[in-house]
């Protein structure tokens, strides 16, 4: 017998004290692969005794007596050695002292946990329909007795642990309740230890139930919006093999589309007829009509009023129209977008008009724009291909004046991969754009415009998060792309230090777009509390006209940041090293 691993716990203020010592047969060793995994196994067992013993928990209660304290001393082997079972320890070894020095009373305990008890058979038996299934040898993705024996986690020859035990169980029920069975249950388990051996046969007996396939749609609670809405939502055809997650995939697509404020889908198996469950789906509309007011401050920006209008069965189509007047300091708006329902090939259509006003560094500009725009595939990976037509006259300081138009097909892709869409710890986030003027009857030229952007989320600890960012973009014909189409750089999501888009050409007194732009940003916060939290961060880059003249600027300060319902808050306060001066920042949320 070797001693591994040795914890004494004392108490402060107390006249009591514990200690806990794990100690293993040499003999287990040998199913060890590694001094590490033995010390890892051995502080996991000495962990669970000291987080769950009443011993250690009340050791330095103040209204702890000496007629207490002995009957927990008296309770605490049974306590071990009921601890160590679920762990796989059945036969344990447990030594307990007690003894009383310099008035403290000790009380000892030398833990042996033995060997593991490992399974060395496992018998599952199935009843119920799945047996016809594997008959008729149907290749689907339903589960299957030979698919589910496969995935069962307590293999033969793996450690027993009653968490394991529990999962195996839960994880084997729930593979046939949300596919097909939705009746099933584990109708007998059982797990007999043997002792001597160390080992445990597993035995279970499992009732598939009735196999279901799905009905029709059965909607209730609609009295504005047409039917079609739902139903072009709906994937679930007649006939399809019954699925939980086909149903909550439908509730989440309603529950997104904007009409409802609250949505129930189910597939009562008490109702079907011939073993087909029709699909009911309750839904509560939303208003139709909103009308909104509000005022606010932008660092980027500056203060605004806005006033907001929107209708979510326009023409009674089930169209959604959002249209909002924004007068801001630097950015005057009157916007109208109007998105047609979700149709029945997952397609998501908008068109959309605009009036803008911009004044930024000694540059005005004045356009209308409108344009159309198809949009497909699921949040992780959308996809969109538009075309628009911008009318842009533009105002320089000192230098001359113009109006341009232009004639633009686009594609966009914007890739979703993080744990958390309002606050992401890890994954990353990507978008690209094309957009071309491919006609120079409709325009003063033509040119091809790229972006790419990345934004990339690490956790270096539990508390400490790394957030990288990169932008790269270009456009060929400069003196044929409105500015609208060119870059420039600075502000509160760009690189900070600096104003709002003060960075690009200097062209006359004013700054203008230019037809290259690189970005780099890095960030690391440190997180105080579970919503609180410090930054340190460091933006690079600028945009020019060749990429000899791309020379970046730095900017770099501290900030704030808040776990805040809606995504991460945060305030800054940055150093743009070119200009010397600090500027305060403010951002709301994830930029995608």
């Amino acid at each position: 017998m070797i001693s591994v691993f040795c914890t004494p716990l004392h108490a402060v203020e107390g006249d009591y004290s514990v200690e806990i010592s794990v100690l293993e047969d040499a003999q287990v060793s040998q199913a060890q692969t590694s001094e590490a995994q033995k010390f890892d196994e051995n502080t996991l067992l000495t962990n669970l005794l000291k987080q769950h013993l009443d011993i250690v928990k009340w050791r330095d209660n103040p209204r702890m007596s000496p007629a207490e304290w002995l009957r927990l001393y008296q309770a605490t082997p049974q306590a071990i050695a009921d601890l160590l079972a679920t762990e796989g320890y059945f036969s344990p070894e447990i030594i307990p002292s007690i003894d009383t020095v310099a008035g403290i009373s000790q009380a000892k305990f030398l833990v042996n946990a033995g060997k593991p008890t490992l399974v060395s058979k496992v018998d599952l038996n199935f009843t119920g329909d799945i047996l016809k299934q594997d008959a008729a040898n149907l290749t689907t993705r339903t589960a299957t007795i030979e698919s589910l024996k496969q995935n069962w986690l307590l293999q033969t020859g793996a450690v027993f642990k009653q968490t394991n035990w529990n999962q195996a169980k839960r994880r084997l029920l729930i593979n046939l309740l949300v596919e097909r069975y939705p009746n099933a249950s584990i109708r007998a388990s059982k797990a007999e230890v043997d002792t001597a051996l160390n080992t445990v046969a597993i035995s279970l007996e499992v009732d598939s139930g009735q196999s279901f396939t799905f009905g029709e749609l059965i909607l209730e609670g609609l009295i504005h919006y047409p039917a079609s809405i739902i139903q072009d939502l709906n994937r679930i055809k007649p006939g399809s093999t019954f699925s939980q997650a086909r149903l909550q995939a439908l509730q989440t697509r309603l529950e997104e589309s904007g009409y409802f404020y609250g949505v129930e889908v189910t597939a009562n198996t008490a109702t079907a007829v011939n073993d087909v469950v029709p699909v009911k789906v309750v839904v509560q509309e939303n208003p139709s009509i909103k009308v909104g007011a509000g005022a606010g401050y932008s660092t980027n920006t500056g203060a605004r009023a806005q006033l907001t209008y929107d209708d979510l069965n326009l023409l009674n189509r089930g169209w959604r129209l959002t249209s909002s007047l924004k007068p801001e300091q630097r950015v005057q708006s009157l916007s109208a977008l109007v998105r047609l329902p979700t149709d029945s090939d997952g397609y998501r259509d908008s068109f959309n008009a605009g009036l803008e006003r911009r004044v930024i560094e000694g540059q005005i500009t004045s356009s209308g724009q409108t344009g159309v725009n198809r949009s497909w595939g699921p949040r992780r990976t959308e996809q969109t291909v538009g075309a628009a037509y911008l009318v842009e006259h533009q105002v320089l300081d000192d230098a001359p004046s113009a109006t341009k138009s232009v004639a633009t097909l686009s594609y966009g892709i914007t890739l979703r991969r993080t744990d958390n869409d309002r606050n992401p710890t890890l994954g990353y986030l990507f978008n690209t754009q094309l957009a071309v003027a491919p006609i120079e009857q409709l325009s003063s030229g033509r040119f091809v415009q790229t972006y790419a952007k990345v934004q990339g989320y690490y956790p270096i600890t539990k508390s400490t998060q790394l957030i990288a960012r990169a932008e790269i973009a270009a456009v060929s014909g400069k003196n044929s792309a409105p500015a609208a189409f060119l870059f420039r750089a600075g502000g509160d999501q760009s690189i900070r230090g600096y104003a709002f888009e003060s960075l690009g050409v200097r062209e006359g007194d004013a700054i203008v777009g230019g037809c290259y732009l690189a970005i780099g940003s890095v960030e690391v916060i440190q997180w105080l509390t579970q919503q609180w939290g410090a930054a340190l961060f460091v933006d690079a880059g600028n945009a020019a006209n060749t990429l000899q003249d791309l020379k970046p600027v730095y900017g770099y300060g501290l900030g704030a940041r808040w776990k805040s319902p809606i995504g991460a808050i945060g305030g800054d306060i940055a150093y743009g090293e070119a200009t010397g001066e600090y500027r305060l920042h403010f951002n709301l949320g994830v930029a995608f």
